[in-house]
C-alpha cells in the first residue's frame, strides 16, 4: 500500500480500501492450515493522512474477521477485530517515542504502509479465544461440552498434575 507523499495535500488524504485475504499470506497464524485460526473476511482499511512539512501523520483503523475454536470448549468463535492506526512517519532517523503514537521512518517520496499494517494485524490477533466469559469447557473425563449438556462423570475429579501437592503440608 504505497502512497506518494506529494499526493497528500493541505487538506490531507483520506483512503478507504478493501484488501483480499491473501494480502495477509505472510502471517502464519492465519495460514498455517491447522484450522486453529483463520481469516474469514477481507481486510478493510480506513485511514486519514495529513502532512506537516515532510512528517506524515496516519490515523484510522483496519478491520477484519477471524474464526478460531474456543480454548475451553472448542466451539468455533467469530471475532471482529479492528485495531486503531496511530502512526507518525518521518523522512529522517527515528524520533523520540510518544506514548500515544508510533513512529516510523520512510525514504524517498513514497510511503509504504503495507508492512506496518500487516504487523499491526499480526499483533492484534488474540493469543487465546474464549467463546464467552462463563464458558464451562469440556469435561476432562468424557469430553462432553459442559455448556450444552451435563455428564455423569465424577465431580470430584482432580487434576493429576497437582497430585504431589496433596502430600504437601503447611
Amino acid at each position: 500500500m504505497k502512497i506518494r507523499v506529494s499526493d497528500i495535500g493541505d487538506e490531507g488524504l483520506h483512503i478507504e480500501t478493501h484488501r483480499d485475504p491473501r494480502w495477509l499470506n505472510n502471517i502464519p497464524e492465519l495460514w498455517s492450515g491447522d484450522e486453529e485460526m483463520r481469516l474469514v473476511s477481507g481486510i478493510d482499511v480506513d485511514i486519514e493522512l495529513t502532512k506537516v512539512l515532510r512528517e506524515v501523520s496516519v490515523l484510522g483503523n483496519v478491520s477484519f474477521t477471524i474464526e478460531a475454536p474456543c480454548a475451553l470448549c472448542l466451539e468455533p468463535v467469530r471475532l471482529d477485530i479492528s485495531p486503531e492506526i496511530r502512526l507518525i512517519l518521518s523522512p529522517s532517523e527515528k524520533v523520540e517515542d510518544d506514548d500515544d503514537l508510533e513512529h516510523e521512518t520512510y525514504r524517498g517520496e513514497d510511503v509504504d504502509l503495507g508492512d506496518y499494517l500487516r504487523e499491526l494485524i499480526a499483533v492484534s490477533l488474540p493469543v487465546k479465544v474464549i467463546c464467552r466469559d462463563d464458558c464451562r469447557g469440556l469435561c476432562p473425563e468424557c469430553g462432553t461440552n459442559l455448556n450444552r449438556e451435563t455428564c455423569e462423570c465424577s465431580k470430584k475429579w482432580k487434576d493429576p498434575r497437582f497430585e504431589g501437592l496433596e502430600k504437601f503440608k503447611l
